[in-house]
């Protein structure tokens, strides 16, 4: 268990993205609730409403900090002081995920090529059902990812509480955060 100092970082400059938004530092947000607070103090910070584009600025910056959970828990861990590094080793769990995810991205790869390279809507046709068979594994996958990522934000009130590797949470919702992201532009590119 660790010591939670709350308040450290402010005096040294860093912003508070929960503060700006008006929100209590916490790390269960709802995306909903998190929307409607940025759609609220964006029409008073916004420059055609009155506001300065610099308190526009900020108030983006912190939505963009919050609205993902790996940069949010990393946040909240500078603000709390709570010493770690967002280097390090990543548990075999998730290194078993890259592994199924690897080969399907490369295969997504490989088709996509293929039919960037095809001469015509025949030799596009003949591609379909690998595509689709592509397609489907890529579904799959993002299945996969959203239960990885459900199951290291259900460790947020632990985290909250002291217990458990925070950092190591935080660098493993980075990972499957940026896997997330490559499989729903691949499946994109499939279309």
């Amino acid at each position: 268990m660790w010591e939670i100092r709350r308040g450290v970082r402010e005096g040294l400059g860093m912003m508070d993205a929960f503060l700006e938004l008006g929100l209590k530092r916490a790390l269960w947000l709802e995306s909903d609730e998190l929307r409607a607070v940025f759609r609220e103090k964006g029409k008073v910070e916004h420059p055609d409403g009155g506001g300065e584009t610099e308190g526009f600025s900020k108030l983006q910056e912190a939505m963009a900090i919050l609205s993902q959970p790996s940069s949010r828990l990393r946040h909240w861990l500078e603000l709390e002081g709570i010493e770690g590094s967002f280097r390090g080793a990543l548990s075999s769990s998730l290194l078993d995920v890259f592994s199924e995810i690897g080969p399907k991205l490369q295969l997504a790869d490989d088709l996509i090529r293929k039919r960037e390279a095809a001469g015509s809507p025949l030799a596009k046709a003949l591609l379909e059902g690998q595509v689709q068979v592509c397609r489907e594994g890529l579904e799959e996958v993002q299945e996969r990812l959203a239960t990885e990522i459900l199951g290291r934000v259900g460790c947020f009130s632990a985290i909250e509480r002291g217990e458990g590797d925070g950092w190591l949470v935080a660098r493993e919702l980075a990972f499957l955060e940026k896997w997330q992201g490559q499989v729903r532009e691949r499946f994109s590119g499939l279309w």
